[in-house]
């Protein structure tokens, strides 16, 4: 697997909270969006969250829809921001990654936050990725 740009995710308890609502909001669909920030040191610090449309309207997978993706893409050129992290929900499924999801992953370079609404509470756990391998990534909620 190779080496992260950075070792850590960080984001504040707004964002967090921003995207746990996201996923509820989506239901029975799979939500999709982009966490967005800086590299300091070893860790990636998100400042920013784009909320993207899923194209396949799925409880099952997810697509970012072009023109939404375009859209934050170009915000966060804008901005001087990087993508820190992709995250998606699983409905009814465990935050692990699933066989779709390490087909379709983003960047091996990005952290993959699957957020699970199948119990009571949301369950959130983020991941590295390659097309065949995943291991379990560091972040924290934080300021």
């Amino acid at each position: 697997m190779p080496s992260p740009p950075f070792q850590r995710l960080r984001l504040s308890r707004h964002l967090f909270n921003d995207m746990i609502d996201h996923a509820r909001r989506e239901l029975p669909c799979e939500c999709c969006g982009l966490l967005a920030g800086v590299v300091e040191g070893t860790v990636g610090r998100v400042v920013e969250r784009y909320p993207l449309v899923n194209a396949l309207a799925s409880g099952r997978e997810f697509e970012s829809e072009p023109k939404s993706m375009f859209a934050a893409m170009r915000a966060m050129l804008e901005g001087g921001l990087e993508v820190l992290a992709v995250y998606h929900s699983h409905p009814t499924s465990a935050p692990v990654p699933s066989r779709t999801d390490l087909e379709r992953n983003y960047s091996p370079e990005v952290v993959n936050v699957i957020i699970s609404l199948a119990g009571e509470a949301p369950s959130v756990r983020a991941w590295w990725l390659t097309g065949t391998d995943y291991r379990e990534a560091e972040w924290e909620v934080s300021y």
